[in-house]
């Protein structure tokens, strides 16, 4: 028979190894809702997230393997084989563009899909003067286009050292002898 437990448990015996707020904290994290995310530990790890325009090793690698093209940092859509949507990211671009997982992108700008002309226009996008990212959706037996209010260019993930900064990221990721 599994024994099971609260919250109000978990607080106790937590202030019995080390006294402290823990059902605030717990709280915190668990009920609490932020804008942003909690990257206060990768901070004190000496590090903090950026985003550039050109992918990281591992990205392209992910990528290649998953037969997928990943825009979820600046469309906010991921994409599988033969241009059908396999993610949308919740308030991002794409999203408030009306796109959802499933539909199909056809073309790019006027020209047929390929995911070299999406990056293009993503990057060209970026341009004051250029017009938006249009892509013609085929959803189920119905087409139709759909402009993607995106100035950002290309946005890809990384990890940057903070110069001065203890590397304690490092340290934890470490191999072990």
């Amino acid at each position: 028979m599994p024994r099971t437990y609260v919250f109000e448990d978990v607080v106790k015996t937590l202030n019995d190894v080390v006294p402290y707020d823990w059902s605030g904290f717990l709280k915190t994290r668990i009920e609490g809702l932020s804008e942003r995310a909690p990257l206060d530990g990768l901070t004190r790890g000496g590090y903090k997230l950026v985003y550039t325009d050109t992918p990281t090793d591992y990205f392209k690698t992910s990528e290649t393997r998953g037969k997928s093209v990943n825009h979820a940092y600046s469309l906010g859509l991921t994409i599988g084989a033969a241009g059908l949507l396999t993610g949308v990211q919740w308030d991002g671009p794409a999203f408030k563009a009306g796109l959802t997982q499933g539909q199909t992108i056809v073309a790019v700008n006027g020209e047929a899909y390929d995911a070299d002309k999406l990056k293009e226009a993503i990057k060209a996008a970026a341009r004051p003067e250029a017009p938006l990212v249009e892509l013609l959706i085929k959803d189920g037996d119905r087409y139709r286009m759909v402009k993607i209010d995106w100035r950002g260019g290309l946005r890809y993930p990384r990890l940057e050292r903070i110069a001065g900064t203890p590397a304690r990221l490092d340290d934890i990721l470490a191999a072990r002898k």
